[in-house]
Formats: C-alpha cells, sequence, structure tokens
C-alpha cells in the first residue's frame, strides 16, 4: 500500500465523490485528491479564496501502490500498456499527439466519451470512470515542478481505492501565504 495525505476543512469518515470539484476544481482530474507532502496536504485544508474555516483535519491515507501501468503522469508520455488497454475498450485508435502527456491523453477520452471538443467536469468524471475500469487508477503530477522526481500529487479516480487509516484535527495559521501545522491531536 501506498501512504498518502488529505487536507480538508471537514470531518468525514470515507470521501464521497458528490462534490469533486467543489473546493479546488478538477484541473488534474475528477476524485480524491491527495498529496505525498503531509505540509501540502495541511495547506489545502484551508480551501482558496474563502474565509478561515473554523476547523481544519488532516487525513493520512493508504491507496493501492503506484506501478508503471495503474497511472497517468500529467506532463509525461502515456505507458504503451495503458494506451493498448485503451483502445481495445474504446474501439478505436488513439490519436498519437495525445499520448505524450497524461493529461492530454485523460482529456481526450472524456471528450470522446462524451462527443465534446471541451473537457469539463462531465468528461473529466467520464474519463476518470472509464480509467479506473481499465486499471488505470490514478493521475499523478509533482508537487514541484522543479523535482519531477520528487514527491507526488495524486488524483485517486475512485473514492473505493482510498483507505483512511489516520484522522487528525489539526489547527493551522498563514505564514507567508502558506497555511501551516500549528498543533494537531487525533480527531
Amino acid at each position: 500500500m501506498h501512504k498518502a495525505f488529505h487536507g480538508s476543512p471537514f470531518l468525514f469518515d470515507s470521501f464521497n465523490l458528490d462534490k469533486a470539484g467543489d473546493a479546488t476544481g478538477i484541473k488534474f482530474g475528477y476524485g480524491v485528491y491527495l498529496t505525498e507532502v503531509e505540509a501540502s496536504a495541511v495547506h489545502y485544508s484551508q480551501p482558496r479564496n474563502i474565509d478561515l474555516m473554523p476547523e481544519h483535519y488532516l487525513y493520512t491515507i493508504e491507496i493501492p501502490d503506484l506501478t508503471p501501468d495503474n497511472h497517468l503522469i500529467s506532463a509525461k508520455p502515456v505507458e504503451p500498456s495503458i494506451i493498448a488497454r485503451t483502445e481495445a475498450a474504446l474501439n478505436t485508435k488513439v490519436p498519437e499527439k495525445v499520448t505524450a502527456a497524461g493529461k492530454d491523453f485523460r482529456k481526450w477520452i472524456g471528450m470522446h466519451l462524451m462527443g465534446t471538443k471541451k473537457a469539463g467536469l462531465q468528461e473529466e468524471k467520464a474519463a476518470a470512470e472509464f480509467l479506473n475500469s481499465i486499471g488505470v487508477l490514478f493521475s499523478v503530477w509533482p508537487t514541484a515542478q522543479t523535482k519531477p522526481e520528487g514527491p507526488k500529487n495524486i488524483v485517486v479516480f475512485d473514492a473505493k481505492n482510498v483507505t483512511i487509516v489516520g484522522r487528525e484535527y489539526i489547527e493551522i495559521e498563514n505564514k507567508c501565504k502558506k497555511w501551516v501545522l500549528v498543533s494537531r491531536k487525533d480527531a
């Protein structure tokens, strides 16, 4: 299993994708947003452009291990086995130009499935459901663009692949435009 973190102003026992995209959008796909960096999860426990929320929680998460054929990397070429599974399931050839970056591939799938020319919430949801159905469980991107091989942010396409193994009530404060941890206790 792979360890990751999630920050939220809400206390819950399981993830529900009914509100996916409401707080931070779906820029990197439809699903549960996680990070390998605890400090990033702390920062994201406070939604952008909203007054300071009264409570904040840090969740420790386990997800299946990332393998080359079960995730897309946002700015890197798509694994050939993923392309092959996609073509077989869709019974169509994937345009080569969209295989150079996982984000373009994901968006193309959603637009192809929905018959549209622009990727929005419904297209991203369709892409997430399709990808999950062929064993592509995640989309990942580096937490720092200057360190592409470093820690990752992860979108898990299906909440059933996310297990909460820890939950803490945290207090945060803003330091240099970044929300940081002040204190923590079990929630």
